[in-house]
């Protein structure tokens, strides 16, 4: 790890800072089928030390049940903040009941999609509509597809997110970085980690935090680390307590 990393934590450390992490990418590898991402028993042991010493929340574009389903009860930030998961109550971004009658009814058609697409797979996050293009190899059909998408998200007044082989509705306005600014302690320090474009959000809208982007790809992050430097980082801020 990078010993400005180090340092800049070392400085914080006692100012009690809130931990942001993002999942997909970041705690876990990306993965061709999003439904089986299950936290192994080594995050499982991070994420139960981590949210004893400090206070931390999960930030994810997924749906609330699903990153339950893989980690337990947490702190989460869901559907880059449609709706929040703080010391076990839901709390529901306004309008988050309207876009899920929208992707829901939207759902309900989704053999037209995959007729037209032959490789494509769509998912109901209930909030937001993702289309996955990890079967999708061909460039100008990728291509075709998020022409597509961007149609559907014209016509439902939604935005369109452009991911690691995905294509994502999601409602409008909403992402990770007013979310996690909307619920930061003003009076501490914060550290944001996430591998993503969405997580590029997150370091723009909070950028007196220790942010911190996975992988090597453009960011305005202040510091940049391998995925398989993610968890030694976080055992090391275990360690710190």
């Amino acid at each position: 790890m990078p010993d400005n990393i180090i340092n800049n934590i070392k400085n914080i450390i006692e100012k009690e800072p809130q931990l942001f992490l993002d999942y997909d990418g970041t705690l876990v590898p990306i993965v061709n089928d999003p439904s089986n991402c299950y936290a192994d028993n080594e995050l499982l042991y991070i994420l139960k030390k981590l949210n004893y010493y400090y206070e931390t929340f999960i930030v994810t574009g997924r749906p609330l049940e699903d990153i339950i389903r893989f980690i337990g009860n947490y702190n989460i930030i869901a559907l880059h903040g449609d709706i929040y998961f703080i010391n076990n109550k839901k709390i529901k971004t306004p309008d988050f009941d309207k876009f899920v009658d929208i992707c829901n009814d939207l759902y309900k058609h989704r053999s037209y999609y995959t007729d037209k697409f032959k490789n494509l797979r769509v998912y109901n996050k209930t909030g937001g509509l993702l289309f996955h293009l990890g079967n999708v190899k061909d460039v100008n059909e990728r291509n075709d597809i998020v022409k597509f998408v961007e149609d559907i998200a014209d016509k439902n007044s939604m935005d369109v997110y452009n991911g690691i082989n995905i294509v994502e509705l999601r409602m409008p306005g909403i992402n990770k970085g007013n979310s996690i600014k909307n619920i930061r302690n003003k009076n501490r320090p914060a550290i944001i980690i996430g591998d993503d474009i969405t997580d590029e959000e997150a370091f723009y809208y909070n950028n007196d935090a220790v942010t911190i982007k996975v992988g090597n790809t453009k960011t305005i992050a202040k510091y940049r680390i391998n995925y398989n430097d993610v968890r030694p980082l976080l055992l090391y801020l275990i360690n710190l307590k």
